[in-house]
């Protein structure tokens, strides 16, 4: 086992306890809201930018962005204490034991997910991970290709992607129109 294998297994054992400690059912729900708020916030974006036109004066190329936190907080932090709510319940069943291991298991593998993905980051701005590093590494070679799995796997189902990423550099250009301007 190499020094990265160790650093992972680190990572990963404090993704398993948060896990366990937030359970399957939340720990889903948790990505439900992400993905939730995400859509709704670009969905209503504008909306709370004409909303908040009224009340401000100044900064207003911000305001779509200001729209976008506000409402993708919203979103989450409303799902998630109808989750924790429902999670109480939970625990006061047999299955509250089999969420909480569960809940393990999801947690290594958003761990899992977001490791691959710091790696794969760090990779392309030509951060490499020592070579000495990973000589006889056992989990490192798991972990890479995780995040460019996943991303190539919801790319193709998932079109909305780049409606976002269009939106946002929509959004970017006429930002920084109006501050020319």
């Amino acid at each position: 086992m190499s020094t990265i294998d160790i650093i992972i297994l680190g990572m990963l054992a404090v993704g398993a306890f948060s896990g366990y400690r937030q359970g399957l059912f939340i720990g889903i729900l948790s990505i439900l809201a992400f993905f939730v708020g995400i859509i709704l916030a670009f969905r209503f974006m504008n909306w709370g930018a004409e909303l908040l036109t009224d009340k401000v004066e100044s900064l207003t190329f911000m305001l779509p962005f200001v729209a976008f936190v506000l409402i993708f907080l919203a979103v989450t932090i409303s799902i998630r204490i109808l989750a924790y709510i429902v999670k109480k319940a939970l625990d006061l069943t047999i299955l509250g034991t089999f969420d909480s291991f569960a809940g393990a298991i999801l947690g290594i593998f958003k761990w899992s997910i977001m490791i691959s993905l710091l790696i794969w980051v760090a990779n392309s701005f030509e951060f490499q991970v020592p070579s000495e590093m990973k000589k006889d590494a056992v989990i490192y070679p798991v972990i890479v290709p995780v995040a460019p799995t996943m991303v190539a796997v919801l790319d193709d189902y998932t079109p909305i992607i780049d409606t976002a990423i269009a939106t946002i550099k929509e959004l970017v250009n006429s930002s920084s129109s109006d501050i020319v301007n």
